[in-house]
């Protein structure tokens, strides 16, 4: 009896957390947000932030890999321009697909015991689930160049917008970044890519950018894309008229 209480008590507090998150998402997508940011904030409304975290990350890897998938790219309107970054991303991402395969084929023929080869099986198949996702996500989710905003991303670890009225320069400029994803020194923004960066914005001033779990102010900001001679062209191309930004490009 004191186990289907229990039982009970958790399946109540499980639906009324469903619950929640359903409420929320409705509320903040009738504010005008987009499916993925109103679902963060549900999650983040209804949930400890670490498990929101998670859950929200697995969420964005598994539908990541249907995007692949189906060949298309996500959060890309008709008139916006994506700008690829995976370039250098991809040896790293092929040596670890390959050894999450070798992984599962030296469980499947050294481990002798039925029960701790299925559970191996099984957390090596989560690995190779998940370092799938995690290629897929720096493809389908690239940066982004709207009339409105320059959207940065790095797989499903950032989301960062810029407002282009915001965007006073734009040049090619080749700098090592910080080792984390999303790096701020001093004033400076740099979400790197593979170590580097090759694109350097400097803004109309002190700016607070938004970085998910917190928010940072900043001058300038540093990214990485796969051609960033063509990324500084869109944005001096699509920059015109737009708030009286003045875009130059460099290098």
């Amino acid at each position: 009896m004191v186990f289907v209480h229990l039982e009970t008590a958790l399946g109540v507090a499980a639906a009324g957390q469903v619950v929640a998150v359903v409420r929320r998402y409705r509320q903040v997508r009738a504010g005008g947000a987009d499916r993925e940011h109103a679902l963060d904030a549900a999650l983040r409304a209804a949930l400890p932030a670490p498990v929101a975290f998670v859950v929200r990350n697995e969420a964005r890897l598994l539908l990541s890999l249907v995007l692949f998938a189906v060949r298309r790219r996500q959060g890309v309107p008709p008139a916006a321009v994506p700008l690829s970054y995976d370039r250098a991303l991809r040896p790293m991402s092929l040596l670890l697909l390959a050894m999450a395969v070798v992984e599962l084929i030296v469980i499947e023929l050294a481990l002798p015991w039925p029960t701790a080869r299925l559970v191996l099986l099984i957390l090596g198949g989560c690995t190779l689930v998940f370092v799938l996702g995690m290629t897929a996500a720096n493809i389908v989710r690239p940066h982004v160049v709207t009339a409105e905003c320059l959207r940065l991303r790095f797989g499903t670890w950032a989301d960062i917008r810029v407002s282009r009225e915001k965007i006073e320069t734009a040049a090619v400029s080749h700098r090592a970044a910080p080792g984390k994803t999303i790096s701020v020194v001093g004033e400076q923004l740099a979400p790197g890519v593979a170590g580097m960066t090759n694109v350097e914005l400097r803004l109309t001033g002190p700016t607070v950018l938004d970085l998910g779990r917190r928010s940072r102010q900043a001058r300038a900001i540093r990214f990485a894309a796969d051609d960033p001679r063509a990324a500084v062209h869109v944005l001096t191309r699509e920059a015109a008229g737009i708030g009286g930004a003045a875009i130059a490009r460099a290098g």
